[in-house]
């Protein structure tokens, strides 16, 4: 047998999770290409955002994502509702994110980030928002999208 350790799953998200926030506040996103596969995919699962295929497509999509709407919020807050579970190659973990704008109500979004992991790598990501936050949304942007500005 080798002695070579099999990556734990759970530490991997961890620290991927780690960056991505830091990428958050400093628009750094090249740390997260480590922890993706060449041919990694993302799908926001009930969402209006097209599947990503491809490490360079994903991160880009990230990237936009986070400038075209995370940041038009004065504040965004992520909490994990329960920790990584893992079960084989497949790690879950509930989340909720708290935007503020002044002036606004908060928006809480809530959902499943579902991962699946080869090799070491980051070969899916699942977002999946709840039914509830998906109409949460669209809701808020209908009465308060105006105001986020461009």
């Amino acid at each position: 047998m080798s002695g070579a350790k099999t990556p734990d799953i759970t530490e991997i998200f961890e620290s991927f999770a780690a960056d991505f926030e830091a990428a958050v506040r400093d628009d750094n996103w090249a740390p997260l290409a480590a922890y993706l596969a060449e041919d990694a995919t993302y799908l926001n699962v009930g969402g209006p955002d097209p599947k990503c295929e491809g490490r360079a497509a994903i991160l880009d999509y990230l990237r936009r994502d986070v400038s075209n709407s995370d940041r038009r919020f004065d504040t965004r807050t992520l909490v994990a509702l329960s920790p990584p579970t893992a079960d084989g190659n497949r790690l879950s973990r509930r989340w909720r994110c708290t935007y503020t704008l002044a002036g606004t109500p908060e928006l809480v979004v809530e959902g499943e980030a579902r991962y699946r992991f080869e090799g070491g790598f980051i070969k899916e990501i699942e977002e999946a928002p709840t039914a509830a936050s998906i109409q949460n949304v669209s809701d808020w942007m209908q009465k308060y999208g105006d105001r986020l500005g461009a």
